[in-house]
């Protein structure tokens, strides 16, 4: 999320002066509450379909939306340019219905909304167990706040890995829409104390995984390597646990489907790193055929690859 949205034309001045800065973020927590206490008015469906008009109009202007184009362009070369268009607009849509569906989590979670479908692929019975926690993996389709919604109405205990905004105060507006669903939050950062502690508690884990992470090791994604965090594999590896991929669909507005597949195998040998390595192509391949079923459910807003890949391919 942008560091300012109000005060954008602004931002240069509030990186240089603390008190502008604080202003603008309170500015933006003042609109983006407003704005979902509003949506709250509204039944889930009509909110979800606001949310998408809004995002298919407004986001396409954004240069988010270069970055979107790119990673389609990169991802899926197949796609003509009309379609690759078409699902660029789709995935703005799918990111405004997000954020008018945060204020409706609880509603659309709730078993008696039947607003949310799961699908069980793998044995989720024993991830009941405090003895047994899971780590729950998916990337950015569809809202993938409603795994977290699924995972509980499992009867799982589960504490979800989130990476909070710039703006502290709209973190903690959305941690507090989130935590609705029942499940606990903790922010993400590169040490694994957190999670192991949550592990080790006897809660599962659930992480969003696609993004670029810097400090990653590469992982081929779409045929080119993508920093990638081995994080969660190498704790399943290391604790014992089962690395659970979930997939995430929109049915429909505010109506979704959660399948949680059969958990990734861990690969015969002794070096954990490539174990790690491995187990993270597996995803990367499960992701790969989620994405290409529906484009524009993914959110890939931000640089994915090296800047080389993105320079060749302007090249080409």
């Amino acid at each position: 999320m942008a560091r300012f949205i109000l005060g954008h034309a602004l931002r240069s001045l509030g990186d240089r002066n603390s008190r502008v800065q604080r202003f603008l973020f309170l500015l933006d927590h003042a609109f983006f509450s407003s704005l979902l206490w509003l949506i709250r008015l509204l039944p889930p469906s009509p909110a979800a379909r606001f949310g998408a008009g809004v995002g298919a109009l407004l986001g396409p202007r954004f240069k988010k939306s270069r970055a979107l184009d790119e990673n389609l362009r990169i991802a899926l070369p197949d796609l003509s340019p009309a379609d690759r268009r078409a699902a660029v607009r789709e995935a703005w849509a799918n990111a405004g219905a997000v954020f008018a569906e945060f204020a409706h989590l609880e509603a659309i979670a709730d078993p008696g909304s039947g607003r949310l479908e799961t699908r069980i692929l793998g044995d989720i019975a024993a991830f009941r167990d405090a003895t047994k926690p899971a780590i729950f993996v998916l990337p950015h389709q569809a809202n993938w706040e409603m795994s977290g919604a699924a995972i509980v109405g499992q009867g799982v205990p589960l504490t979800a890995v989130y990476s909070p905004p710039t703006n502290p105060f709209l973190g903690e507006l959305l941690r507090r829409w989130r935590i609705r669903i029942g499940c606990e939050l903790i922010a993400r950062d590169e040490s694994m104390r957190p999670m192991i502690k949550a592990l080790s508690a006897g809660r599962s884990l659930g992480i969003v995984m696609d993004r670029r992470v810097d400090t990653g090791k590469p992982v081929t994604l779409f045929g080119h390597p993508k920093p990638t965090t081995l994080v969660p594999a190498r704790l399943a590896i290391r604790y014992g646990h089962e690395l659970v991929p979930v997939h995430v669909e929109r049915l429909g507005p505010a109506r979704f489907r959660v399948s949680f597949h059969a958990p990734v195998t861990v690969p015969a040998g002794e070096d954990e790193l490539q174990q790690a390595q491995e187990m993270t192509e597996q995803l990367h391949r499960l992701f790969e055929q989620w994405i290409r079923q529906c484009p524009g459910s993914w959110f890939a807003s931000k640089r994915l690859w090296p800047k080389d890949v993105y320079r060749d391919e302007r090249a080409a």
